[in-house]
Order: structure tokens, then sequence, then C-alpha cells
């Protein structure tokens, strides 16, 4: 069938179906529910890993450190010819603090939650 011909029969059908819904009493209309407060949904929890950047490291070392409630995983220097394990740990009232050597463009520390 063509498709003018098939809107035609949908629309025949869409008449007929409201006239019988009329001779039986049938609902006219859209019955709109009313809203429902949302429940407040608590936010979710910080991840349990995030990666600190610096890209301070010809000026200063880039010393970096995780939050006191995190601990350092990794700290990885990044140069011009490669990347290496920083090999410039300093522990500090219990904080580790990571930092490269002037050849570093940046650093790139991972912290975990405690």
């Amino acid at each position: 069938m063509r498709s003018s011909t098939m809107i035609l029969l949908g629309s025949v059908a869409l008449v007929a179906a409201l006239a019988i819904s009329d001779r039986v009493g049938g609902p006219r209309g859209v019955l709109i529910e009313p809203a429902v407060a949302a429940t407040p949904v608590a936010p979710p929890p910080p991840p349990a890993f995030r990666t600190v950047t610096s890209s301070s490291c010809s000026a200063n070392g880039c010393p970096t450190t995780c939050e006191a409630d995190e601990a350092l995983i990794s700290a990885i220097c990044i140069g011009s010819t490669g990347a290496k394990f920083s090999d410039n740990l300093v522990v500090e009232n219990g904080q580790i603090t990571a930092s490269c050597g002037p050849s570093s463009t940046a650093i790139v520390v991972s912290c975990a939650r405690k």
C-alpha cells in the first residue's frame, strides 16, 4: 500500500475508536498524575584513586604530595626523553612528598584513599 493510503486508514481507525469510546462512556483525554517530590540522594563517595599532575619541575622540582586522608602510591617524573619513578621522596609528619630533578618537565602522582 502507498503511504497516503496507510495514513487515511490510520485516521479512519482513530476516529472510529474515539466514537466507540464516547458511546461506552470511556475516559476522554489523558490523565496527568501529580508530581511527586524527589527524594534527596546522598552524593557519591569520592573516588578511591586520583591523579595529581604538576609541571613546574624545571623551576622547583615539582614537589607534590597527596591529601592527609590519602597515601602516595606512585610518583613518575616525565622528561623529554622518557619517564622514571621519582627517587626523591621526603617524609614529613607522616606525609610523603615526591619531587623530580630539573631535567623533568612534569610529575604524575597517584594517590589512594586510606
